[in-house]
């Protein structure tokens, strides 16, 4: 999300050009020209006629929806292994507590269960703990810790999901130098499915975060990130053990509602899940009073209903219609300077609307709401009415 989220809006040079079966992966000598076979991907259907044999088939919809159900409401780990470009520390562990939380305890996993959570997501910037082109070496004591605390999850019978999170830095460079680009990119997770190939489908992949390319223009920019969604899925397969069937997340274009439905095509694979985030209105999800761009503290007007469900109607006609399931990977709002009951009601209309059409909701929390040192929630009632 935008705000720090509040504030801050093994040689493996060989390896990286294969995959991790040692299939070559193709690599484009010219950066910003892309390729426009669309055969390889499923086109979001945005009628109401039945999706056509190329999509998907009936069982496979029913397999991906229904895995996607199981997944209940979940929680984001928010500004715990998310902080970025922390320059003023010497030791890179100290990264987890460097924008305010306490470290993460297997105590804070176990409350979050016990709340009512079935699925954790956990946003990880990899950038500050790899070496150097061309090995992209992740730091060993980094995924150790990363890997500890996925296990927590794991042992809560929680799903995970493992992204790469503050990457827009070198990310976004894809859009002018993409084989430069990708090799970071694919290096950062093929160590990934490497370390985690034996895990069952209660862990799953993300391909990114907020990321576009708007230097491209809408056409080539949601061309791009589909390319990178295609590339992901095609390279967390060919890595074997468990990574051949796993459930993978593709962000969509910003992870922006109206973005992902306009140029997003998902690759013909049965296992992969659209993610988009929900922060609107900005000028009352994010905005703190004296806000120049706009400001509001309160939620809850017919015309602020009419619109959230205007933006849920397009997921189901452009994804959920076609067969293709959708994870709201973030929603939030900030609580500072907001009416408490209009937050309660837009963080529980948003999460009771993705239920209804069959949506997974993960709630977006930089520590703000729930307390991790003495585990409790800061808002009353909030926990009670959000997971009903």
């Amino acid at each position: 999300m935008i705000f720090k989220k509040y504030i801050c809006i093994i040689s493996l040079s060989t390896f990286l050009l294969t995959s991790c079966n040692s299939t070559p992966i193709a690599q484009e000598s010219t950066i910003t020209v892309l390729p426009a076979n669309t055969e390889s991907f499923v086109q979001a259907d945005t009628s109401t006629d039945t999706p056509s044999e190329e999509m998907v088939s009936s069982e496979e919809v029913l397999t991906s929806m229904e895995f996607v159900a199981s997944m209940g409401t979940g929680w984001n780990l928010g500004n715990s292994f998310d902080p970025v470009d922390c320059t003023w520390l010497t030791d890179e562990m100290a990264y987890e507590t460097a924008w305010g939380n306490p470290k993460v305890t297997k105590e804070l996993i176990h409350f979050i269960k016990e709340q009512g959570f079935d699925t954790i997501r956990i946003p990880v910037t990899w950038t500050n703990h790899v070496s150097a082109s061309p090995e992209y070496a992740i730091s060993p004591q980094w995924l150790d810790r990363i890997q500890e605390v996925v296990d927590w999850c794991i042992d809560e019978d929680l799903y995970v999901i493992l992204n790469i999170h503050h990457e827009s830095s070198w990310l976004a460079k894809a859009s002018t130098d993409y084989e430069g680009t990708m090799a970071k990119y694919k290096a950062i997770w093929t160590q990934l499915a490497t370390r985690f190939g034996d895990y069952s489908d209660k862990l799953l992949f993300e391909s990114m975060n907020e990321i576009g390319f708007d230097d491209l223009g809408p056409d080539r920019g949601y061309e791009l990130m589909n390319r990178i969604n295609s590339e992901f899925t095609d390279l967390i397969r060919s890595c074997g053990g468990q990574n051949t069937t796993r459930y993978l997340v593709l962000a969509g274009y910003w992870t922006d509602i109206d973005k992902s439905c306009q140029g997003i095509l998902m690759p013909k694979d049965d296992k992969v899940i659209l993610s988009v985030h929900y922060y609107s209105p900005a000028d009352f999800a994010i905005a703190e009073a004296g806000t120049s761009w706009g400001y509001r503290n309160t939620w809850g007007t017919e015309e602020d209903f009419t619109y959230m469900e205007g933006q849920f109607v397009k997921l189901k006609t452009t994804f959920l219609d076609a067969g293709i399931p959708v994870i709201m990977g973030e929603f939030g709002c900030i609580i500072k300077d907001k009416d408490p009951d209009s937050r309660t009601l837009y963080l529980t209309s948003v999460a009771d609307y993705c239920r209804d059409y069959g949506i997974c909701p993960i709630f977006w929390d930089n520590g703000e709401e729930i307390d991790r040192t003495n585990l409790q929630w800061r808002t009353d009632n909030l926990a009670e009415q959000l997971l009903h």
